[in-house]
């Protein structure tokens, strides 16, 4: 692994780390509060909560995946306690449209579900 010189911020000279080309990011794990604070919407419809959550998540982890939706079903992971806590708060009082029952139906199918990532974290996995 080499180093690369770059100016900061402030532009002092800071030396970062410069990964092989050949090594790949698999995956990476965000608390799920850190999510739901980053996705807070004033709107109650769970559609608003869905998007704003994938748009959160598509933003963080563009550096790694570039500039597509989340594919949840085969991107996230969680704890089986983790996702019941998301699923609350995506469920939280609010209009649901059938198109909201679909989407809600990915996240509680248990295909998200991977008792290999720490309880409070969503990981997100990247092709």
């Amino acid at each position: 692994m080499g180093c690369a010189v770059r100016p900061d911020r402030r532009d002092w000279t800071t030396f970062r780390p410069v990964p092989p080309s050949d090594v790949r990011t698999a995956h990476v794990d965000f608390l799920l509060r850190f999510l739901l604070e980053r996705s807070t919407t004033a709107d109650a419809r769970v559609s608003t909560r869905l998007d704003a959550l994938e748009r959160t998540i598509a933003e963080l982890t563009a550096q790694w995946r570039g500039e597509k939706p989340v594919a949840p079903a085969r991107e996230l992971r969680s704890s089986a306690e983790t996702l019941a806590s998301l699923l609350a708060w995506l469920e939280a009082p609010g209009a649901a449209e059938a198109t909201d029952i679909e989407r809600l139906g990915v996240y509680a199918s248990g295909a998200l579900t991977d008792d290999a990532v720490p309880a409070g974290w969503v990981r997100v996995r990247f092709d």
